[in-house]
């Protein structure tokens, strides 16, 4: 009986900790929608007081997604990790399934919370460099749909700094996303270079592609773009209908 009782505080646990955590997540998307929102309806201020309030804007977004990383990683993951080592200390053949149970859950709520935790802040760029997390997000592609991925790179880490290699990871991240869900890609392919010139960044996919001058406004093309003046770089889109599309951004080192 008093195993039961444990189990179902265990349980009761679980579900308090899977609340807390939706209501975090569900908070920052409300404020990050919150801020868009507001970008927008600032569209009219002067092009260099818009820039700047834009470029923090983002830079906001960034420090808050880390925050919320640290909280789902340190807190509540490691909330989760005690309650499923109890779990696994119980003993009973009464409970033997209800703990099974209770065992499958916790491992997949804690396997969901590291996932959503570097959705928010991607530690691999911040402990490894860029070349790791673009890694990262092709060897996700591959374990999703039918698209085959190319990657080649040749990048000197320490020419970088942690705002660049953050600005070149999140821009791959929503393209990637982009090919993924709306391009019909059978392939994408990286090339980055950085060296004491510079950097060289050129994404392609071979998918439908799209009118490159009826999606300049598009909120998609802005926020390429916004990304792109925070490093101080210059971008070029390139695509054609049912010829894919090629995405390359420049950055030079020596300030010219």
């Amino acid at each position: 009986m008093e195993g039961q009782e444990f189990v179902n505080y265990i349980l009761l646990a679980i579900s308090l900790v899977l609340v807390l955590a939706v209501i975090i997540i569900v908070a920052v998307e409300v404020m990050r929608r919150k801020v868009i929102k507001e970008k927008m309806l600032n569209a009219e201020l002067k092009l260099k007081h818009q820039t700047d309030l834009l470029h923090t804007v983002i830079r906001s977004q960034e420090e808050e997604r880390r925050r919320v990383s640290d909280i789902l990683h340190d807190d509540i993951g490691s909330k989760l990790t005690t309650i499923k080592l109890s779990l696994y200390q119980l003993s009973g053949n009464d409970s033997l399934e209800l703990l099974n149970g209770l065992k499958e859950l916790s491992e997949k709520v804690i396997s969901r919370t590291r996932e959503l935790s570097h959705a928010y802040s991607p530690l691999i760029v911040e402990k490894f460099g860029l070349e790791a997390g673009i890694h990262e997000l092709l060897d996700e592609v591959l374990a999703g749909p039918r698209i085959g991925t190319r990657f080649k790179s040749d990048i000197e880490e320490n020419l970088l700094d942690q705002e660049t290699r953050l600005i070149i990871y999140r821009i791959s991240q929503e393209l990637i996303n982009n090919t993924v869900k709306h391009a019909g890609a059978q392939e994408i392919k990286i090339n980055i270079s950085v060296n004491g010139e510079g950097l060289f960044y050129l994404y392609e996919d071979n998918g439908k592609g799209f009118d490159v001058e009826k999606s300049s406004d598009g909120i998609g093309m802005l926020n390429l773009q916004n990304r792109v003046d925070m490093m101080n770089g210059s971008l070029e889109v390139w695509s054609e209908l049912g010829k894919g599309m090629k995405v390359t951004i420049k950055k030079s080192f020596d300030g010219s």
